[in-house]
């Protein structure tokens, strides 16, 4: 997975084309708006962030990009992407998109995302935490909304152990996404994947 809140342009072609050089696994572009794009890349979530106030969010970057992905041959993934705040100062995605904001305890309406996304026709749901946040989604909110969806359901942001993103994949996460964290210590990574795998 290539991009995030802030990554955009070159950087991310330049990153698409050096993780191909080096590696036969697909890669999956995760966008933070039109410029996230590399015709290099594999397949794309091409998403909604459906908790935005923004129609910029919504469905405008998704606008400015879609011609380009057509002619690309990069594979969107349509995906329905929900932030939830867990921290006490605002995420970069926060801070972006001006949300709906859904809180810890604010589970039925995460759920009720997750659902729309489900009855757009997406192919999975997202619930992000956001790059730094404090706390990641909580295991309460990651089972509701895994019991009432029939699509896969990632799960991001706020991940800073093994056993948080085991609990996590018990709680019914399909896939766990970590970023942050691991730049600063990769050798969590191998715990994560380890756990995970558990």
């Amino acid at each position: 997975m290539v991009g995030g809140s802030t990554a955009g342009g070159l950087i991310v072609d330049e990153t698409v084309k050096a993780i191909k050089e080096k590696s036969s696994l697909p890669t999956i572009l995760f966008p933070g708006s039109s410029e996230g794009f590399s015709r290099h890349a594999d397949y794309i979530f091409f998403m909604s962030l459906l908790n935005s106030r923004n129609r910029r969010f919504l469905v405008e970057e998704q606008a400015k990009a879609a011609p380009f992905l057509k002619k690309s041959g990069v594979k969107p993934i349509p995906m329905a992407y929900v932030v939830v705040s867990t921290s006490s100062k605002p995420t970069t995605v926060e801070k972006l998109s001006d949300l709906d904001k859904i809180t810890p305890g604010d589970v039925g309406k995460a759920v009720a995302y997750a659902l729309v996304g489900q009855y757009f026709g997406m192919d999975c749901v997202y619930l992000e935490a956001g790059s730094g946040a404090e706390w990641p989604v909580s295991c309460e909110m990651v089972s509701a909304v895994k019991k009432e969806v029939d699509v896969p359901l990632i799960v991001g942001g706020g991940i800073r152990s093994s056993e948080s993103a085991a609990s996590i994949v018990d709680a019914g996460a399909d896939v766990v996404v970590t970023g942050t964290i691991v730049e600063r210590d990769p050798m969590l990574q191998k715990r994560i994947i380890e756990a995970v795998k558990k």
